[in-house]
């Protein structure tokens, strides 16, 4: 009875966080993160000022937890003045041809069948 108090008290936190990490195992939440988050051009900079590149990331799991493996993704605008480099790939350039009054939403959508999508925010001066 001394020894398990002794370890709860003692090694407690330590068991906790371990089984944390070592609890990511099937649950993993996957996501597609898109990174910058947000970004602003001016659209009357020359090239590349005028622009802004994307790329599309999954966290991992397991050995290596922590880490992030660039996702080939399907690249969408919500504004059809901003051009997109070719898709798919891991990452795109976004370049705006005109102020757009609102944020415009850069989409990434895992290719090759996934259903993992990710958003960014690109606001056109």
């Amino acid at each position: 009875m001394f020894a398990y108090r002794f370890f709860v008290k003692s090694f407690g936190g330590i068991l906790s966080v371990t089984l944390l990490f070592i609890g990511c195992g099937n649950n993993c939440p996957q996501a597609l993160n898109v990174g910058p988050s947000t970004a602003s051009v001016n659209h009357s900079a020359g090239t590349p000022g005028n622009a802004q590149t994307f790329q599309s990331f999954v966290a991992t799991c397991g050995p290596g937890e922590g880490t992030a493996a660039l996702a080939n993704s399907t690249w969408t605008a919500s504004d059809p003045s901003v051009q997109l480099s070719a898709s798919p790939s891991t990452q795109v350039t976004a370049t705006c041809t005109a102020t757009v009054a609102t944020p415009i939403t850069i989409t990434a959508t895992q290719a090759g069948g996934g259903t993992r999508t990710g958003k960014a925010t690109l606001t056109c001066q």
